[in-house]
């Protein structure tokens, strides 16, 4: 049985007997403590509320590291490398202040202690070949860390 998804020039496709293929988004994110999350959570409500834009609302606070879509029948062995990889990073603190956007769509807060943050995304690339599902849909390997507070906003 062949997966909706995948491209029939594939020869590595896997097989369930009985079952059904599943295919899941990962997203790898660093969560803020308890009171900087509920902080943030609070300044996500007033914009929300103050520029009628309630799906900002209902996103969580995080940053996002790397975003991929894989097999789920690998979720065993990419979260065993990944596990590899953070107990041996560094621990690091994260700043963050003030406030930034991409043009027309972002807003979030803006996280001052990139380097960091930039080096744990580099050293996840050694999985890269366990988190990318093919050739046209690769991992997103995160280069500008931030906490949003809205996206998807009109200009």
């Amino acid at each position: 049985m062949q997966h909706p998804f995948i491209n029939s020039e594939q020869n590595d496709i896997p097989i369930t007997i009985g079952g059904k293929l599943n295919i899941n988004e990962y997203l790898l994110i660093i969560q803020p403590h308890e009171d900087l999350y509920n902080k943030i959570m609070g300044i996500k409500k007033e914009f929300a509320e103050k520029y009628d834009c309630p799906t900002a609302m209902y996103s969580k606070p995080h940053i996002t590291l790397v975003n991929f879509v894989q097999w789920e029948m690998q979720e065993k062995k990419f979260v065993s490398r990944l596990k590899n990889i953070f107990e041996s990073a560094a621990p690091f603190q994260v700043s963050i202040n003030g406030f930034g956007s991409f043009p027309a769509h972002t807003i979030y807060a803006n996280v001052q202690t990139k380097n960091d943050i930039v080096n744990l995304v580099k050293s996840t690339k050694s999985a890269q070949s366990l988190l990318s599902f093919n050739a046209k849909n690769k991992a997103h390997f995160i280069t500008e860390p931030h906490i949003t507070i809205a996206r998807k906003l009109l200009p």
